[in-house]
């Protein structure tokens, strides 16, 4: 992928791009990334005239478009649950919570997985004809930060130092033991300036769980679950798939190794490499899972055991990570 902003004005920011089949795309979108223009000369105009791989070939330079908009200009182009930026706070938010913490936010997911292959009691009802196996549950996690907190956790959180900590405390299985000392220590700051993260500071609210299901036909259903009072989407979703978990702890790494496969994800659904600490295999977003399976294009990153022959280092740009504008988001916590 190869883009450049081409230009700005009455609320609307364009940019021309190369995707990775050699195809140029002008696009416009507005400054909440919704798309008003794009024009490409590679691909029939006519989605339903496209073969499958052609129209995930224009997705793909969709979703660039917006995350460089995002990138260069600061403007709040990606879902909130789209962005690799959210996601890896939620990660790291989630990491060094406590397991009565854990408890309180994730116990109604807890216990309903551990009915699944026990003889504990959910109080989800599972949609008729869906069984619990077959099932991905979903839940979403505001982050809890006012204007001061969030502009001082804005550069700890996305700290390379942090995310590399957390890259390594996933996969050591040791992801209990990280607490605010660890986190102030690699981030470089005072520690009597942070709230206490093992408590939840950083998570302002979770919904109930969802449950996710594909129909015989391929199509995506969800049994919504409680949304808290608030006027704001969700910072993330986790999307997980039934297994027994041991302990709070236990599903609390899960669901941190789930989040952080899909900042993995959101990468490359846009044609590009992950950020290195970011290349890990397993389950993600479960339609990207789909289309790992889908298009051989993409290799089967959900799979813990695959064998990888490429992470598009080749077709990413050398800033890609590299914020270059203010950013100018219209959520209301950022």
């Amino acid at each position: 992928m190869k883009a450049v902003v081409t230009g700005e004005g009455n609320g609307v920011v364009g940019v021309n791009l190369r995707d990775n089949g050699g195809v140029e795309h002008l696009i416009e979108m507005t400054h909440g990334g919704e798309i008003t223009g794009h024009q490409q000369d590679g691909y029939p105009d006519d989605p339903d005239d496209r073969t499958e791989a052609g129209n995930e070939h224009v997705n793909q330079a969709r979703r660039f478009a917006r995350y460089w908009v995002y990138r260069k200009r600061g403007y709040d182009t990606l879902e909130p649950t789209k962005n690799p930026d959210q996601i890896a706070q939620a990660a790291v938010a989630l990491t060094p919570l406590s397991a009565d913490v854990a408890n309180s936010f994730f116990g109604e997911l807890y216990h309903h997985l551990r009915s699944i292959y026990t003889d504990a009691e959910s109080s989800i009802r599972m949609p008729e004809g869906v069984t619990p196996e077959e099932a991905v549950y979903q839940q979403d996690i505001y982050l809890g930060m006012d204007s001061e907190t969030a502009s001082a956790y804005a550069d700890i959180l996305t700290d390379p130092h942090v995310v590399d900590l957390l890259e390594d405390e996933v996969a050591g299985a040791t992801i209990d033991e990280l607490d605010a000392e660890a986190i102030a220590d690699a981030a470089g700051v005072d520690l009597e300036s942070m709230p206490n993260i093992r408590d939840g500071a950083l998570v302002e609210a979770v919904s109930g769980v969802h449950v996710h299901w594909d129909d015989a036909l391929g199509q995506y259903h969800t049994q919504w679950g409680t949304q808290p009072d608030l006027e704001r989407e969700p910072d993330a979703r986790i999307e997980i798939f039934a297994y027994e978990p041991d302990s709070f702890v236990d599903l609390k790494t899960q669901l941190v190794r789930n989040l952080v496969c899909q900042v993995r994800d959101c990468y490359l659904a846009m044609g590009i490499a992950p950020p290195e600490q970011f290349r890990i295999l397993g389950h993600g977003r479960h339609d990207a899972s789909t289309w790992y399976s889908h298009y051989d294009f993409y290799d089967e990153y959900f799979d813990p055991d695959a064998e990888i022959s490429t992470w598009y280092e080749e077709q990413t740009p050398e800033n890609a990570y590299e914020h270059e504008g203010e950013t100018r988001r219209v959520h209301p916590n950022a």
